[in-house]
């Protein structure tokens, strides 16, 4: 049976379906919990977490974008993992940071513009791609590497 409700995330109605999980003791008491501190109904808290945890779908990223992690899903741990430890090019990141210093001054000419905004969408692919192999990583189980 499915339900109307409100997505106070979204700050708009969603239709919802009812499923029955059988949840481990300690997960249930975990979520009790976390409803309890934060004021929050049960369900809302399952539907935060599972939200929270699910890798983007292609339907999440810009049509321009999805082309890039299309085949994200389909790889082994070890090919993500390849993914997620790829590096930007020192040079061109350089170059890209000494375009955006220049392009505050406005004195950027427009072949520089040009460069400038290959640059961004290069970084913007590059982030996109790293992003979806870690989230990917993440729901596997793999523990992710801190931030740095």
């Amino acid at each position: 049976m499915d339900d109307d409700v409100y997505d106070q995330e979204k700050g708009q109605a969603m239709t919802t379906q009812m499923v029955n999980v059988a949840l481990p003791d300690e997960i249930y008491r975990r979520l009790q919990g976390m409803a309890a501190v934060t004021h929050q109904s049960l369900e809302e808290i399952l539907v935060r977490t599972i939200r929270g945890n699910l890798p983007p779908t292609l339907d999440d990223l810009p049509p321009t974008q999805r082309d890039l992690v299309a085949e994200l899903g389909l790889l082994g741990d070890e090919a993500l993992w390849a993914v997620a430890k790829e590096t930007l090019p020192a040079r061109g990141w350089g170059r890209h940071r000494r375009l955006l210093r220049q392009a505050q001054d406005g004195s950027l000419t427009e072949a520089e513009l040009a460069e400038l905004a290959a640059l961004r969408e290069a970084t913007d692919r590059f982030v996109t791609r790293r992003s979806v192999a870690l989230a990917l990583l993440k729901w596997r189980g793999h523990t992710l590497p801190a931030a740095s």
